[in-house]
């Protein structure tokens, strides 16, 4: 199986044109992957109780992160719905595949 060495992160910020009008602009910053991990039971499980279906987990620098909601990896985009920091300069990501039109 392949694995990306990066994976690119969304963040969306509202920003006001010459007349005052916003608008979303999406800004993607490439960052790189520590490792990626599989989705343990219970986690998958605890998820699932809530509604999702994780998906991908990964694992990243705690400086790279700030709250993103959503993130790319392998040309796909995920919805990052648990990140947690196990370590004190480590970020788990645990994601979900994003549905289209929600």
């Amino acid at each position: 199986m392949m694995r990306d060495v990066s994976c690119k992160l969304l963040s969306t910020d509202l920003q006001t044109d010459d007349i005052g009008v916003q608008k979303e602009v999406q800004t993607e910053i490439e960052i790189p992957i520590i490792k990626v991990e599989e989705i343990y039971a219970n986690e998958f499980y605890e998820a699932n109780q809530q509604g999702f279906k994780p998906t991908l987990r990964l694992r990243i620098s705690a400086l790279n992160y700030n709250n993103e909601k959503e993130l790319i990896y392998m040309g796909v985009i995920y919805t990052i719905i648990r990140a947690s920091e196990p370590y004190a300069d480590e970020v788990v990501l645990v994601c979900e595949r994003k549905i289209k039109n929600v």
